[in-house]
């Protein structure tokens, strides 16, 4: 009897072994109480700026935050129904789904229905990407034991890292560590590189996200003239715009 508890235990250990790398599944960031706001830091270290970074941080107006401006007066790219960028869309508590498929690896998101695509086909790392810069990066990934670890190029700098403004150049390297650390919790640690922007590299909090086992993605389209009614409606009256 104790032999048999013990292969069962045994087989039940390796069955979770065969699926805790595995990132298949639904996902949402925090605790999985489910759709809301956006992260509140990157890293318990100040960032360090270089000049021109510190530069671009002051330019980039927004509405939330310790530097927040009115929003009406602020230069939010996504006040216009912009793309919000890669890294503004992962750390933004709506779920979004891990598939893996022979050589890739599809991340799928609820926030403005954006695809994303990690080619995992054994390509190196481009030095350089003709056809960019990318709102969303051209990223390569390959497996460390049971951490995917994507390289993202070729982004774009007009988007931001996050809603409070914080800057990157289109010289920034991202490094994302994605880990599945139990049976239904995955993480991530972002290292970013960006000698134009940042004195020295910097690396994030680890960002914790949910498995969602029944979740499914609803629609959520940032479409324009959503944009621009709640602006003369609601955003632009309350700065007394007209």
């Amino acid at each position: 009897m104790r032999s048999v508890f013990i292969t069962a235990m045994l087989l039940a250990s390796g069955a979770f072994a065969q699926t805790a790398a595995g990132l298949d599944g639904v996902w949402v960031r925090g605790g999985g109480a489910g759709r809301g706001g956006p992260t509140t830091q990157w890293s318990p270290d100040a960032l360090a700026f270089t000049p021109a970074g510190q530069k671009q941080l002051e330019a980039n107006k927004s509405g939330k935050g310790p530097r927040a401006v009115v929003p009406a007066f602020g230069n939010d790219p996504m006040g216009g129904a912009n793309p919000p960028g890669l890294y503004r869309t992962l750390i933004y508590n709506r779920p979004f789904e891990m598939v893996q498929l022979p050589g890739r690896v599809v991340q799928l998101f609820e926030w403005a229905k954006i695809w994303r695509v990690i080619w995992t086909d054994g390509r190196p790392v481009p030095d350089d990407i003709p056809e960019g810069p990318y709102w969303y990066g051209y990223s390569v990934g390959k497996w460390e034991g049971d951490t995917l670890v994507v390289q993202t190029m070729a982004l774009d700098e007009r988007a931001w890292f996050d809603e409070w403004g914080t800057p990157f150049s289109s010289d920034a390297r991202v490094e994302e560590r994605w880990r599945r650390v139990s049976k239904d919790k995955m993480e991530l640690v972002i290292k970013v590189t960006d000698p134009t922007f940042y004195v020295k590299p910097w690396v994030s909090d680890p960002k914790i996200y949910t498995l969602q086992p029944k979740g499914e993605l609803i629609e959520m389209i940032f479409a324009p003239m959503d944009e621009i009614q709640f602006n003369n409606r609601i955003r632009d009256p309350a700065a007394g715009k007209k």
